[in-house]
């Protein structure tokens, strides 16, 4: 996969929900190789992830060195996903890979991709239509 497929397969990911009512993409490429996306997408109900990659063809794929998907309601941060390099997370098994819980707590995460933050939400509001 290039890098052009990767767009193209995220736009896809996000265009084939029902739950996203709008969304924005900023493509910022630093080489043909290397590139950093960052956006927002808007659910229904008026929540909103945003996220940002930063990303490079290799030999082996698309490398994500790094990411954060934060999803919100108003100013209040729901979820957030990242791999950054949190002293907080230091101890976890999964490190650098960790979730920010709403209440401020950290857990364990594998590394994420925006389909599956697409389908955490999904499956939040499939149990709050369901309350």
């Amino acid at each position: 996969m290039n890098i052009n497929d990767y767009i193209t397969r995220l736009e896809s990911i996000i265009t084939s929900s029902s739950l996203i009512a709008s969304y924005n993409l900023n493509i910022d490429r630093k080489t043909n190789e290397i590139v950093f996306i960052s956006g927002f997408i808007e659910f229904r109900y008026s929540s909103i992830l945003d996220f940002k990659e930063f990303i490079e063809k290799t030999d082996k794929g698309i490398e994500k060195y790094k990411y954060a998907y934060n999803y919100r309601k108003g100013s209040n941060n729901l979820f957030r996903y990242d791999n950054a390099p949190d002293p907080r997370a230091k101890n976890l098994k999964t490190f650098p890979y960790h979730k920010h819980l709403e209440d401020g707590n950290i857990t364990e995460s594998k590394q994420m991709e925006l389909t599956d933050i697409i389908n955490e939400i999904e499956n939040l509001f499939i149990s709050e239509d369901n309350d």
